[in-house]
């Protein structure tokens, strides 16, 4: 008896639970399938994690299926096409529970009113239980969000769908402020966003699409003072690690150094692989002379994503005050061929330069920083600070 019971656990584990999980983001994908022009993506067995997967292709239709089917608990649609309205996107949300309740309801008869094999009532019976918990931990709205492989974060189908009937009742400039961010027209997205904001539409979303804006036009004065009134509003009740990040950096950015760090420490409890807060942190450890936490902060920024150009000429900077100035330079060094235009590796070197007391090299690396990216955290008081020990 007892390896019966192992028996129906190892299949209930290895097919039927991934069956739900199919069922469920089928549910997405085929509405999404029949609404929408482009590619539709399913993940079975991750949130969006291609690898380690067996991929098929079905027209439109991509399915990951993850190797390894005991990850089957989780599942991820994703639809490409750039517009799709908010009526079809709440008909896609919704079939994906509406599919798992559906499955559970055939069970359930099968279960009570046919007379079955035992064995396979029983197995039947868990099925079913699955499937109804499929169902409520879908519909029922969770807050807490559920970070996807690419770094962004996304919510269960309930809270989507909430989501989705306040983005219903928005002003049209907040549908051409998607559409002007999605463009990358950052500055003109900002101004309509803020309109959204002073019209008292002030929802989370708006305010996180809002502030974004701004720091991607680098206009951080805005930014800072509706982060302000985001943390008065949702610190308490809707932070994420991506919110405390982005607070952090305002509060660093302005020299508020402290409420900063303590922002950072937060995101990071929330989420410590967020490579964004890594880094940040590390540089604010190096603006204020706390170069061995900075390290630490970088090396598993690097760790985390071996590209982040930043993270390397930040780690330089470490090494080279902390005497290591050879390491620190190939960091610098291997910053700048991941992104020649990263304005902070020269300013790195201005200041290895500076520090050596060659001024005049000091200098040409600052005005280059200057050149790349004007919004340099202080390059303007670093290059008058060096003409004034050249007598310029």
């Amino acid at each position: 008896m007892f390896y019966t019971y192992l028996f129906l656990l190892l299949v209930f584990v290895v097919f039927l639970r991934p069956v739900s999980t199919l069922i469920h983001e089928l549910g997405h994908g085929l509405p999404a399938l029949l609404l929408t022009d482009g590619k539709v993506t399913l993940y079975l067995g991750s949130y969006g994690n291609p690898d380690d997967s067996i991929k098929i292709n079905l027209g439109r239709l991509e399915i990951y299926f993850r190797k390894n089917p005991f990850h089957w608990k989780v599942g991820l649609c994703k639809m490409h096409s750039e517009s799709v309205s908010i009526n079809r996107q709440i008909f896609v949300t919704l079939m994906g529970p509406i599919m798992s309740l559906a499955l559970a309801l055939i069970v359930t008869y099968y279960v009570f009113f046919t007379d079955l094999n035992g064995d396979f009532i029983v197995l039947l019976f868990f099925f079913g239980i699955s499937t109804y918990f499929d169902f409520f931990a879908n519909i029922i709205p969770q807050r807490q969000p559920i970070k996807l492989h690419d770094g962004t974060v996304t919510h269960n189908d309930g809270q989507i769908i909430l989501n989705l009937l306040k983005f219903k009742k928005l002003p049209s400039e907040y549908e051409e402020g998607i559409t002007l961010y999605n463009k990358k027209e950052f500055a003109k997205a900002a101004e309509l966003f803020k309109k959204v904001l002073e019209s008292g539409h002030k929802e989370d979303f708006v305010y996180r699409l809002t502030i974004s804006s701004f720091l991607s036009v680098l206009d951080y004065k805005k930014a800072k003072v509706l982060n302000d009134e985001f943390e008065k509003k949702f610190k308490a009740k809707n932070f994420a690690s991506n919110d405390y990040n982005t607070s952090g950096f305002l509060k660093s950015y302005f020299k508020d150094f402290n409420e900063g760090l303590e922002d950072y420490k937060t995101s990071l409890e929330l989420n410590p692989n967020n490579s964004y807060s890594l880094n940040n942190r590390g540089y604010t450890y190096n603006l204020i002379g706390e170069y061995e936490k900075a390290i630490l902060d970088f090396n598993k920024a690097i760790e985390l994503e071996p590209e982040h150009a930043y993270a390397y000429n930040n780690r330089g900077l470490s090494k080279i005050k902390l005497g290591k100035a050879e390491d620190g330079l190939k960091d610098i060094e291997q910053s700048m061929r991941l992104d020649e235009n990263n304005s902070y590796a020269h300013m790195n070197l201005g200041i290895y330069y500076y520090d050596l007391g060659d001024f005049t090299k000091a200098l040409e690396k600052f005005n280059l920083a200057l050149k790349l990216d004007k919004n340099t955290y202080e390059i303007q008081e670093r290059i008058s600070e060096t003409k004034s020990k050249l007598n310029l």
